[in-house]
């Protein structure tokens, strides 16, 4: 087992890149290790494709054609070539020895083994699919510090000051045989990749075990620069840069950073700034929702960290930041006011959900109902001494039938009064349900009730026909229904 402690010791690789970023400072163990130099093949993807099937002895131009999807002028241009190059015997009817040895990629690897470093991650311990001949140093600006500085750029003078990442002085798997292979492969397959030539599922599955060896019984520790960007085509915030320049993401990077912005408010507020949300004048409409997406994932993740544990509960609440956002912005449309007070009933419905599975009700001790009983009902919901049912909130929910709360209790998908009720039964007998905890105050049942009735008058079609009043939603009515879904599903974070 290996252990990180800081030496002072700090590695710069690539560039910085040329769009807004930071910097971080990235706890790693450096290994020095033998392996095989990685070649850019001498054999593009079409050569690759012709080779194999003259291999397969398949020579003819018209089947090759057939099969590969080629215009016959290029495969003649490819076989002409193999001939020059002595990888076809003449009249092109099969692979000369060197030529199979090209194709297999069997050269003999042990030839060009080179010295250089291997890095392992000293927060995951897994180590970086990337091998380097030689370690660029930076010297800090004052060795003592806790958050050292760097120059950026002798010409202008300027200093960066990383975001250290803590890393906790626990002890880590020294590398082994399997690990240093599969880094290797990536390494390898990211190398090809870079180079545009062949697939990774066309190298060979695994290079020669001797082929890697590792010259260091013990690790010594380090600090590698890592630059964060804006994520401005995938579905993550931010995007973590290859510091090796070999691909444009470090992408066995992306979700270890990702776990530690969940847990570290600080770096949470140093990358914040990168996620900004450009004016929609100068977007598409696809674009600028895919902003405002981005902008809310953000907002969950710096006020609603707690909601990561509910990954359903997240996904709704993020719809409802969004709604909200686009009200803000304007688009109060009566479609958009509908839209809103719906993913308001979405959130608290799939919290009552969550309370019903984790809160499970004995709906065995329920009385058979042939009937509606209102009276019944009031006397199930009064026994269970909830503080937040009130006699008026006992007297809107009495009015659900019974059948259907029993039926919300194993498969809650029925409406948010009969969710609620379901939900509420789980609290018999248990004091330590969270709504036996909540008071009248924290959760305002009664603005839920309303909510759901006034959701579901918006929802169907109104007009003078139906002999009752319309209901007309204002833009103040959205927002108030999105701040009290908000705040109730809040009162339940420490239970999540």
């Amino acid at each position: 087992m290996a252990a990180f402690v800081e030496s002072g010791i700090y590695l710069k690789f690539g560039d910085k890149p040329r769009t807004k970023c930071r910097p971080l400072l990235w706890p790693v163990l450096v290994y020095r290790v033998l392996y095989p130099e990685v070649r850019r093949p001498q054999l593009n993807l079409f050569q690759r494709a012709v080779f194999g099937l003259i291999r397969a002895r398949t020579t003819r131009v018209e089947a090759i054609a057939e099969l590969t999807g080629l215009h016959p002028s290029l495969i003649k241009l490819i076989l002409a070539q193999g001939e020059n190059n002595d990888w076809l015997v003449p009249e092109v009817h099969a692979l000369t020895e060197k030529g199979l040895r090209l194709l297999d990629d069997e050269e003999d690897e042990l030839s060009n083994l080179k010295s250089g470093y291997l890095l392992q991650d000293a927060i995951t311990g897994q180590l970086w699919p990337r091998m380097v001949g030689q370690l660029n140093e930076m010297e800090a600006r004052d060795p003592a510090a806790q958050d050292p500085e760097f120059m950026a750029e002798r010409k202008t003078g300027k200093f960066i000051r990383p975001f250290v990442l803590r890393c906790r002085k626990r002890e880590l798997p020294l590398v082994d045989n399997q690990s240093l292979m599969a880094a290797y492969r990536d390494y390898r397959e990211d190398f090809r990749f870079s180079q545009q030539l062949g697939l990774a599922g066309q190298l060979p599955p695994q290079i020669r075990l001797q082929g890697v060896q590792r010259l260091d019984d013990t690790p010594w520790a380090a600090r590698a620069l890592i630059w964060i960007t804006a994520n401005e085509e995938g579905a993550e915030l931010w995007s973590v840069k290859d510091p090796f320049d070999l691909r444009d993401e470090a992408w066995w990077l992306q979700e270890p950073l990702k776990q530690i912005v969940e847990q570290d408010a600080k770096l949470l507020g140093r990358l914040a700034s990168l996620v900004g949300q450009p004016q929609s004048a100068s977007q598409s409409v696809e674009e600028w929702l895919a902003s405002l997406q981005k902008q809310t994932d953000l907002q969950v993740l710096i006020e609603y960290p707690w909601v990561e544990r509910q990954p359903d509960i997240k996904r709704y609440l993020a719809a409802l930041l969004a709604r909200e956002e686009k009200l803000l912005q304007g688009d109060c449309g009566e479609h958009e006011l509908a839209a809103a007070m719906m993913e308001c009933q979405k959130l608290l419905e799939v919290v009552m959900q969550w309370l019903i599975r984790a809160y499970p009700a004995e709906v065995g001790q329920l009385p058979k109902q042939k009937r509606h009983d209102a009276g019944l009902n009031q006397r199930i919901l009064s026994a269970l001494e909830i503080p937040a049912f009130t006699e008026e909130v006992i007297g809107l929910l009495a009015g659900q039938k019974l059948n259907q709360v029993i039926q919300a209790c194993s498969s809650p998908s029925s409406s948010l009064k009969a969710l609620l009720f379901a939900a509420a039964m789980g609290a018999f007998g248990m004091p330590q349900h969270p709504l036996k905890q909540l008071s009248a105050r924290d959760l305002q049942l009664q603005t839920l009730l309303e909510l759901a009735d006034l959701r579901n008058q918006s929802s169907h079609g109104q007009s003078r026909f139906t002999g009752r009043p319309i209901t007309q939603l204002t833009t103040q009515m959205a927002q108030d229904g999105i701040q009290y879904a908000l705040s109730f599903t809040a009162r339940f974070k420490e239970w999540m």
